[in-house]
């Protein structure tokens, strides 16, 4: 009969840090402020290099080319989680809207009837005093 093998918590931490490694492309011999060996060196050269830009046009026109590049990263990834995004059918569209309507012109003239009944109670309470 042989004994269960039993982890030590060392061996689950381990395994973690490698399926987190293989999940960003990172192999042993890399460095962990490398990162994934996907990024091309210039991202690698704008994440590390955080000098000062002297003051003057250079420095404006860099800090919005770093704009310009963050906007394009956000549209990409709105795009990529768009892609993700279960639409609904053209029944499901068009069943969903009718129920909004229908529900809309249903408070619409419950509100419309309580107002008149309201105005009515209001106007007889008036008049008799």
């Amino acid at each position: 009969m042989k004994k269960p093998k039993i982890k030590k918590k060392s061996d689950t931490v381990e395994s973690e840090i490698k399926s987190l490694d293989k999940e960003e492309g990172m192999t042993k011999g890399d460095d962990v402020l490398d990162g994934p060996k996907t990024r091309n060196k210039e991202v690698l050269k704008k994440q590390t290099s955080r000098e000062t830009p002297s003051k003057g046009l250079a420095a404006i026109w860099s800090n919005k080319n770093e704009w310009i590049g963050q906007v394009k990263d956000f549209f990409r990834e709105v795009h990529i989680e768009l892609k993700k995004v279960t639409w609904p059918s053209r029944k499901e569209t068009i069943a969903a809207t009718s129920m909004v309507i229908i529900l809309s012109v249903v408070v619409a003239f419950f509100l419309g009837i309580l107002d008149i009944g309201l105005a009515k109670a209001v106007d007889l309470f008036l008049k008799r005093s």
